[in-house]
C-alpha cells in the first residue's frame, strides 16, 4: 500500500467536518491521511432540526445517503414541486390566514439534527482517526512549509500537512488564522488593515435571540386539535418577532423557535455562554398580543434555551497558507434561510473534491486552497447578507425595494404580497443551481493553476 499523500486534520466533528471526510473518503480513498478532533466525549449535534434543500439534496445524493436520510425525513423528497413554509402575519389578536405558501422543487425536507448526524458519522472510513475531548486551542508552525501544529486544551498536540477549522462560529482556527493576520499586517505598518483584521476574529451578535424548543405532536394535537404547526413548516411574522416551526422525526415531534430582535444592537459581542435555558414566561411573554395558533404553540412547551444568534459578514479570507475555514467557522450566518448546513455540505463538497484530485499534493496544498477560497467565498459571504435581509423583512425591519415603489404599508394586503416576492427571491438561491456547476468551476481553476505550478 502507498503512503497517504499528505495529512489532512479536520478540527470539529459536526455536519461540516463529517461530510468533508466523507468526501475525502470518497474521493481520495487512502490516499489522504485523515484524522477528526472534536472537543466533545463523543459525536453529539446541538439544535434539534435542519432544512434541506434540492441543493444540498444534490451533494447527499453525490454521497449515497438519500435511502438513508429519505427514511428520517418527514417525507420523502420528489423532483416535482412542492409546498414548503406557510406564512402568516400574526402580531395580531384576532385569527389570521396563511397570506402565502412556498412552493419549491423539493419542498422542505426536513430532519432532526442529530437523526442526520448519525447517518454520516456511520459511513466515516474505518481508516479515518477519529479522536474525542480534544478542543483546540490554536495552531501554530514554526515554518512555511514545515507542519501544523494544533494544541488542544488538555496539553497535547498533533501535527498534519494542512488543517481545516470546522469548528463553529467561535472557531479557534479562525481566531488563531485572524490573530496572525492582524499581527502580519501591523508588523508591514499597515495599523488600518490589522484592525480590521481583528473585527473577524470573533463572531458579532445580530441583535436577535431565538428561544428554541422541540414539543410532542401528540401532545400539541392533544392540547391544541388540528393545530397545522403538526403538519405543514410555518412562518409566523410581526414587527421585530417571528416565529417558525416545522415536523421533525418523521412526524413526531414538532419543532419551532421564537424570535426577538433588538436590531439596534447588531454588531455587539455577547460574553458569556451563547445558549442558556429560561423559563417558558420569557418566552411566552413577548406573543401575549399575537394571535391565538401561535400563543397555543409556545405554551406546549415548557422547556425553552435561549440562544443568541450570531454571525460573521464579509470574513475577507477563508484561507491562509495550509489552514482552510469550514462552515460556521467562515460564514456563520442568522437562521432566516435554512442555509448554515447546507452551506457547510457544500464547502465539503468542493473542498474535499479539490484535495482528492490527483493533481493535489502536499507542495501545492497552497495553491489548492487557493482556488477552495476563490470558489466559496463569493457563495459563502452572500447567504449570509441574504439571511440577514430575509430575517429583517420577516420582521418589518427591511422594506423591499418592490414595497417601497408601490408606496403600500409592508403589512397590507398588498404590501404582503410583494413581501412574498421578495421572499421567494431570497430562498431561490437553494434550487436556483445545483453545485455541480461550482465543482466544475473549481475542477477547471484547479487543473489551469496546477499546470502551470
Amino acid at each position: 500500500m502507498s503512503s497517504p499523500r499528505f495529512r489532512v486534520a479536520i478540527c470539529g466533528g459536526g455536519i461540516g467536518g463529517v461530510t468533508l471526510a466523507l468526501v475525502l473518503g470518497k474521493y481520495a480513498g487512502q490516499g489522504i491521511q485523515v484524522d477528526l478532533y472534536d472537543a466533545k466525549g463523543g459525536f453529539a449535534e446541538i439544535g434539534a432540526g435542519i432544512s434541506i434543500w434540492k441543493r444540498t439534496w444534490f451533494i447527499l445524493k453525490n454521497l449515497g445517503l438519500e435511502r438513508a436520510i429519505g427514511e428520517i425525513a418527514v417525507r420523502t423528497p420528489v423532483e416535482s414541486p412542492q409546498p414548503s413554509f406557510a406564512f402568516k402575519k400574526s402580531d395580531v389578536k384576532e385569527p389570521t390566514e396563511v397570506f402565502w405558501r412556498m412552493i419549491s422543487p423539493y419542498g422542505t425536507i426536513t430532519v432532526h439534527r442529530a437523526d442526520f448526524l448519525k447517518i454520516l458519522i456511520e459511513r466515516l472510513p474505518k481508516s479515518y482517526g477519529v479522536h474525542f475531548n480534544k478542543r483546540l486551542e490554536h495552531y501554530t508552525q514554526e515554518s512555511d512549509e514545515g507542519p501544523i501544529t494544533l494544541h488542544f486544551a488538555d496539553g497535547t498536540t498533533s501535527q498534519a500537512d494542512m488543517l481545516v477549522g470546522a469548528d463553529g462560529n467561535k472557531s479557534p482556527t479562525r481566531q488563531t488564522t485572524y490573530k496572525n493576520l492582524s499581527a502580519e499586517a501591523e508588523k508591514q505598518g499597515d495599523l488600518a488593515e490589522a484592525q480590521r483584521l481583528q473585527f473577524f476574529i470573533r463572531p458579532h451578535w445580530t441583535g436577535t435571540y431565538i428561544y428554541r424548543s422541540l414539543v410532542d405532536t401528540e401532545k400539541l394535537l392533544k392540547i391544541c386539535p388540528g393545530h397545522p404547526a403538526a403538519t405543514v413548516p410555518l412562518v409566523y411574522i410581526g414587527k421585530d418577532r417571528h416565529v417558525v416551526s416545522y415536523p421533525i422525526s418523521r412526524g413526531k415531534l414538532v419543532n419551532f423557535g421564537t424570535f426577538i430582535s433588538d436590531v439596534g444592537r447588531e454588531g455587539e459581542f455577547i460574553d458569556g455562554p451563547m445558549v442558556v435555558d429560561v423559563s417558558s414566561e420569557e418566552t411566552i411573554e413577548p406573543f401575549a398580543d399575537w394571535e391565538p395558533e401561535v400563543k397555543a404553540l409556545l405554551q406546549c412547551s415548557n422547556k425553552y434555551s435561549r440562544w443568541a444568534i450570531c454571525q460573521i459578514r464579509g470574513l475577507p479570507h477563508y484561507v491562509s497558507g495550509r489552514v482552510a475555514l469550514l462552515g460556521d467557522a467562515a460564514h456563520a450566518m442568522t437562521t432566516h434561510l435554512g442555509a448554515g448546513a447546507g452551506q457547510a455540505i457544500e464547502d465539503a463538497f468542493v473542498l474535499g473534491q479539490l484535495l482528492a484530485d490527483e493533481l493535489t499534493t502536499r507542495s501545492k496544498l497552497e495553491t489548492v486552497l487557493g482556488v477552495y477560497e476563490e470558489i466559496r467565498l463569493p457563495i459563502g459571504n452572500s447567504y449570509v447578507e441574504r439571511s440577514r435581509k430575509t430575517g429583517l423583512a420577516y420582521e418589518f425591519n427591511y422594506t423591499p425595494e418592490s414595497v417601497l415603489a408601490a408606496g403600500v404599508d409592508p403589512g397590507s394586503p398588498e404590501g404582503l404580497k410583494l413581501l412574498s416576492t421578495f421572499v421567494y427571491d431570497q430562498w431561490s438561491c437553494h434550487w436556483g443551481y445545483m453545485p455541480d456547476k461550482d465543482w466544475e468551476r473549481a475542477k477547471e481553476k484547479l487543473h489551469k493553476v496546477l499546470s502551470h505550478s
